[in-house]
């Protein structure tokens, strides 16, 4: 309840029985009772991601709390705000072989944005308590969102021998005090504009949680600057009713060879560092040309190249920007751009060159309504997203696990994005969906779409030099051989079988909005190797 928090995800236990019951019972917590506490923390993950609030995740001592571990790691890698509360044994029991008895003392290491160690309850006054649970949601939003640990040790009886005591509830949920906002300086805007006016150069946009009003300022400036915008698709600029001209979307294609765009004279990056490699490797290209704007400690320059880091909110930059005189670039660099632009684009629709995923991510973009969130899984499912979504004009709310990119989680984050109402869905692969098969459980709670590509395993390394050595099938693409249909059934979610185009736009349109959902689309991998491989030779003839 402090900080604003308001939802808890509780996974049973003994000795967490306090803290459920506690949250159980406050009439300001909505709660949901998960068995699996990785499953539990990955829900509350998605959660949090969708609502921009910390959510408190409960369990019980021991190994419970290390299921937590790969939420831990995603929370703090992409700034997600979480309250872990683990119930641990009392201190006299540490070390002494009690049962159930770990050391849970700092056991994320350096992930959690702060630790908090607090006593057995008789041991400390209420107002210690308070205070620990507004400094732990403070420190889960402010300087940097992430996930906060808080151990709270309890000793035996862990309930009243008779009765249970009466709770002083507050009437209202605390509020949570807003995010301070970090703005350029009119000085840094005034040296970043002789920088870049008049000459040649990008905007680059990575994954982030950008305001609605940064699309329209964003297009204003790139329409000044006559610059180019490098969109990516976890940055939900591709969709929108801005101004999205100037937007490119075939960037990873067009990209490949390393020499298109090597004459630009400066890029500024906002957010997190490219989904595609091409465009991760012209950014690296750049060396000290590249500008890097966050708000955070972050510094999302893998390359080693940059020398200029302008700590700023993207909104609040891109408007200092626009109130300083700025001269556009000449006439003929955005218009080599968006030439390549199209001959790219004609190339991914031609039917020789055209990959079965390239169906799969338009009929997404036709199919989805326009208040809709996806959440796309890691490996092939973001790479095709970026490489084949073209852009809309009703919006699309885009979501992934970037952070560290794993794609273990992934079913249980849908359900946690979904539980906060809306159409969701969730486009993975099939060995994420075997990594969180106990997702299911929470997903089925919920009205989440779970679009599952079915292509026999990790298809990703199909495009990666590992595909041609002998044991690749066992040491990479590992197929699970698990008939999808009977997967669902094990826990009574609908499933149907849909094909990439038409069939997978008429299965979005049909079935119960309000219940959760499994469509399977089955891809042959190796065609998609086939095509894609030849699109990137096609490509490289222009």
């Amino acid at each position: 309840m402090a900080g604003g928090v308001s939802r808890a995800v509780i996974s049973p236990g003994s000795r967490s029985s306090p803290l459920a019951l506690a949250a159980e019972r406050s009439p300001l917590i909505d709660t949901v009772v998960l068995p699996d506490e990785r499953s539990a923390a990955f829900f509350a993950l998605g959660r949090a991601r969708v609502e921009r609030r910390p959510v408190l995740v409960i369990a019980t001592s021991g190994t419970a709390p290390a299921n937590w571990f790969g939420a831990v790691i995603e929370a703090s890698m992409d700034a997600v705000p979480l309250v872990l509360v683990s119930a641990d044994r009392p201190p006299e029991l540490l070390r002494t072989g009690a049962n159930q008895t770990i050391d849970q003392d700092r056991m994320f290491g350096g992930y959690p944005r702060d630790f908090l160690q607090l006593p057995v309850p008789e041991t400390a006054s209420l107002s210690f308590f308070e205070s620990s649970a507004r400094r732990a949601a403070e420190r889960a939003r402010w300087p940097r969102p992430g996930p906060v640990h808080v151990n709270a040790a309890f000793r035996e009886p862990l309930l009243p021998e008779s009765g249970d005591p009466q709770l002083d509830w507050p009437d209202a949920v605390g509020e949570a005090p807003p995010r301070p906002e970090v703005r350029m300086t009119e000085e840094a805007a005034s040296r970043l504009a002789e920088r870049v006016s008049g000459r040649p150069g990008v905007i680059v946009c990575g994954r982030g949680d950008y305001p609605l009003a940064f699309g329209d300022r964003l297009a204003s400036l790139a329409t000044r600057l006559e610059s180019p915008v490098i969109a990516d698709p976890l940055s939900g600029l591709r969709w929108g009713r801005h101004d999205r001209d100037r937007v490119l979307t075939t960037a990873d294609l067009m990209l490949q060879d390393g020499s298109f765009g090597a004459d630009a004279e400066w890029a500024i990056q906002f957010g997190a560092a490219p989904t595609s490699r091409s465009v991760q490797a012209w950014v690296a290209s750049l060396g000290e040309r590249l500008v890097l704007v966050d708000a955070f400690g972050d510094w999302p320059d893998p390359a080693h190249g940059t020398r200029q880091m302008l700590r700023s909110d993207p909104l609040a930059a891109v408007a200092r920007l626009l109130d300083v005189d700025l001269a556009p670039a000449h006439a003929g660099w955005i218009r080599a751009w968006q030439d390549r632009e199209a001959a790219c684009t004609q190339l991914c629709e031609a039917a020789d060159c055209r990959p079965p995923e390239a169906d799969l991510i338009r009929s997404l973009e036709d199919g989805l309504p326009g208040d809709a969130r996806l959440f796309v899984g890691n490996s092939m499912p973001v790479r095709s997203l970026d490489a084949f979504a073209r852009g809309r004009e009703e919006p699309l709310e885009t979501f992934g696990n970037r952070g560290a990119s794993g794609i273990d989680g992934c079913v249980s984050t849908v359900a946690g994005l979904a539980a906060s109402g809306g159409a969701t869905v969730g486009l993975i692969g099939d060995l994420a969906l075997y990594h969180d098969m106990n997702g299911l459980l929470a997903a089925r709670q919920t009205p989440a779409t779970l679009i599952v590509v079915n292509n026999g395993g990790g298809a990703i390394f199909g495009l990666l030099p590992q595909h041609d050595r002998p044991e690749f099938e066992r040491l990479w693409m590992t197929p699970t051989g698990l008939d999808l249909r009977r997967v669902a059934d094990l826990y009574d979610i609908p499933h149907s079988v849909a094909e990439p185009g038409d069939s997978l736009r008429a299965a979005l349109q049909a079935g119960d909005p309000a219940e959760c959902r499994l469509i399977e689309v089955r891809i042959d991998a190796r065609e998609s190797w086939a095509r894609h491989r030849g699109l990137r030779e096609a490509a490289g003839d222009l």
